[in-house]
């Protein structure tokens, strides 16, 4: 006796209904051993209190874990583990739900069979002190013997489930995988059910809802031998799948009902019918025409591609569908005879110049499969790919090129931030004339450096591409600035007329820069051969909301029959090394990107005349001037750190002047002690430094709460890598770019302290 050996357990604040029978009971259930009838005592709370051996024989799945206090719902769960069909493994929460319900609600006694085929009949009585007695007897020996038992044990084994209802339609008896199906059918497995009963439960708690109608008139015949169910009624099952229900009627009028899940046959039969219409639709959707002839050469199979590729074949085939029609087709070309029409795989090119590709294929049986297809475009594509290999292979080289520059215009980015900045700090300190106009010149030739630099950049794309508006003005003038030597050289001059305020364009500015690059190096290249004066003249005008950009020199200009390709990529008409042809279909991928056009002409006097038009956008607002009069000193303490000295020196310089303390570090870390040993106002950082750079300082401060944030300014020359690498920080730091303008550097200062201290 298991589960008696101590007191029955009881639950926190509820006495247990078996508290003063516990040796009472585990003799009643060692007398129950004897006859072979399992015990189970449970209290008011559906929890074990005691079992016998009987118990463990018939349910050993149970032995290892059974324990006074276990829950039937546990047991439940263990029991179906073992018994329910692999199909409704996935269901077993709801066998479980149905179980206990069942287990509460049961009055009668029921015969129910194990998946093994063994038959248990199964009794369950409430106590009057609460909880229940449930008890099981092996009814094996009492189901019919010999082949007929053999038999239904082999039933039970099998994925079907039925129940037997006799000639008045009440309930016989019914298989465990009938019970598994219908989870909440339990209550109904007695006499007193009728198959009406059986029918109506199933259709309520089983079948959609759209299929329901479908059951109904089963459920409402006079007696279950009445128009059997003869062929398989396929309902869908409200957890999803199918079931099928199918009844034999014996010759005493006893009625069998047959349950099974037909999920797998129906989406078998789905999938087959699908294949199907997939092979009809795949044949007709191929994009080959399809001929099949056979060992006689009659046609076989056509799809309707053919009449696609060639009409004239197709209406041949329908007048004459062999072999031989299409061989005649075939020798129509004129390079092959008609007995020599099916050979190996080869093309051939129609009238209308298409080329047609044709595979001949033998089949095991001795068909002879011919595939036509269109191959057109695939030669097309051929000869594209070829050419964007060339493209691919000038592009690595623009690449390589602008990389170069992109590292140069990097490089001179520190000693051009110092040489701007001091030139304008000793312009304002001179107070000799003379002296001063020599440092003002000074001071505009670095400007101009500073100026080219930004442009390198703006070609390399060390630039985020973004659309915004530019006015051309300044795009001239900074290529203006660009070649303004290589053209001095080859004794060109360049005039660009003055550019009207209003014509500003939504753009990307590096793109513009190309393009007008573009065109005055293709303009300088024509003209190194032509006759003295060379002069190339742009002229910038807007109207009805475009604005027109003309670019023409005096040179040889463009021959009328090559205008139409000019802008095709690796089109020239340099000589080999000389050029590459992909300049002006830059051009023109720019300008069509822009919502723009580009045409080249005449120019008035000889020469060629390139027009640009591109959409006019609304010019920025111009900040607010700044009120008359010094500025007030700032006060605050700022911290300076970037690895040039250089920089450091005349970032504290000019910070200084304003009235600002200023500390300096060379690096991230030691910028984070100079911020322990002494906090500050605001931190101007470069980004890129040996040791900790500016990214991993940003990161170590924005650990700090905002309110005790320093403000931050961040001063590089790669603003692309700070554009990726940005910090979510709150509020941002301010990028200003080198070469930096010292006046545009104290206004930024001057904003971040305000912002701060707000």
């Amino acid at each position: 006796m298991r589960g008696a050996v101590e007191a029955p357990t009881e639950m926190p604040g509820r006495a247990s209904p078996f508290a003063s029978c516990g040796e009472d009971a585990a003799v009643l259930a060692t007398a129950l051993d004897q006859l072979g009838i399992a015990i189970c005592l449970y209290d008011a709370d559906d929890r074990v209190v005691l079992w016998n051996d009987s118990y463990l024989t018939f349910f050993p799945e149970q032995r290892a874990t059974i324990a006074p206090g276990t829950p039937y719902a546990d047991t439940l769960r263990r029991f179906f583990a073992v018994n329910l069909a692999e199909s409704q493994r996935e269901r077993i929460d709801r066998h479980v739900e149905a179980a206990v319900q069942r287990h509460r609600a049961q009055t009668a006694p029921f015969t129910f069979q194990l998946r093994s085929g063994r038959w248990l009949k199964v009794a369950s009585l409430r106590l009057p002190g609460g909880g229940r007695v449930r008890l099981w007897r092996d009814t094996s020996e009492e189901q019919p013997t010999g082949t007929r038992r053999s038999a239904d044990r082999a039933a039970a084994s099998l994925d079907v489930g039925y129940a037997v209802f006799d000639a008045t339609g009440r309930f016989v008896t019914a298989n465990k995988r009938y019970q598994e199906l219908f989870p909440g059918i339990g209550d109904l497995v007695n006499v007193t059910a009728t198959y009406r009963d059986h029918l109506a439960r199933i259709e309520r708690d089983s079948v959609l809802e759209e299929d329901r109608a479908r059951l109904a008139p089963v459920a409402a015949r006079p007696l279950p031998a009445a128009l059997p169910v003869s062929l398989p009624l396929l309902l869908r099952h409200v957890e999803g799948g199918w079931l099928s229900l199918e009844e034999r009627v014996g010759e005493d009028g006893t009625l069998i009902a047959i349950w099974s899940d037909a999920t797998r046959q129906v989406e078998a039969d789905a999938r087959i019918g699908e294949l199907e219409r997939h092979l009809r639709d795949a044949v007709e959707a191929i994009p080959h025409a399809l001929l099949m002839f056979d060992e006689e050469g009659r046609l076989l199979l056509r799809n309707r591609r053919l009449a696609a590729i060639d009409p004239a074949l197709a209406r041949a085939l329908d007048a004459n569908p062999s072999l031989a029609r299409y061989a005649a087709w075939r020798a129509g070309f004129g390079d092959v005879s008609a007995d020599d029409a099916v050979r190996g795989e080869e093309e051939v090119v129609l009238p209308d110049r298409r080329t047609i590709a044709i595979a001949p294929f033998a089949t095991d049986a001795g068909e002879l499969l011919l595939l036509l297809t269109d191959v057109t475009r695939e030669k097309a594509a051929e000869a594209e790919l070829a050419r964007q290999k060339d493209l691919a292979h000038q592009n690595e080289k623009l690449a390589a090129m602008g990389s170069l520059l992109a590292g140069v215009a990097h490089e001179l980015n520190n000693p051009l931030s110092v040489v701007v900045a001091r030139a304008l700090l000793l312009e304002e300190q001179v107070a000799e004339p003379q002296v001063g106009a020599a440092v003002r010149v000074l001071r505009q030739a670095a400007e101009r450096c500073a100026a080219i630099v930004r442009t390198f950049l703006a070609i390399a794309r060390a630039k985020p591409r973004e659309r915004r508006p530019v006015a051309l003005g300044g795009v001239l003038s900074a290529v203006g600035q660009i070649l303004a030597y290589g053209l001095g050289a080859d004794d060109i001059a360049l005039e660009i007329a003055p550019v009207p305020e209003e014509a500003v364009v939504e753009a990307e500015e590096d793109a513009l820069h190309q393009l007008f690059l573009n065109l005055l190096v293709n303009a300088q290249h024509a003209l190194r051969g032509s006759a003295k004066p060379r002069r190339i003249t742009v002229a910038v005008t807007v109207t009805g909301g475009s604005v027109e950009i003309v670019v023409a020199d005096n040179g040889p200009g463009v021959p009328a029959p090559i205008r139409g390709r000019i802008f095709e990529p690796y089109f020239t008409t340099k000589q080999q090394g000389e050029g590459t042809g992909i300049g002006l279909s830059i051009c023109h991928a720019i300008v069509t990107t822009h919502g723009g056009v580009i045409a080249v002409d005449d120019a008035p006097g000889g020469g060629a005349r390139f027009t640009v038009r591109l959409p006019q956008a609304a010019r920025e607002a111009a900040a607010a001037a700044p009120p008359a009069g010094a500025a007030p000193h700032l006060a605050g303490r700022v911290l300076v750190v970037d690895d040039e000295h250089d920089i450091t020196d005349v970032l504290a310089e000019i910070l200084a002047r304003e009235g600002l303390k200023v500390a300096v570090a060379h690096d991230g870390m030691e910028a984070l002690l100079r911020l322990e040993e002494r906090p500050c106002d605001l931190v101007v950082t470069d980004l890129r430094m040996p040791g900790m750079d500016g990214t991993g300082l940003l990161a170590r401060l924005a650990e700090i709460p905002a309110a005790a944030r320093p403000a931050m300014i961040v001063l590089t020359g790669d603003v692309l890598s700070w554009s990726r690498a940005r910090l979510a920080l709150d509020p941002p730091p301010v990028v200003i770019e080198k070469p930096f303008d010292p006046a545009a550097l104290t206004r930024a200062v001057r904003e971040a302290l305000a912002r701060r201290r707000g």
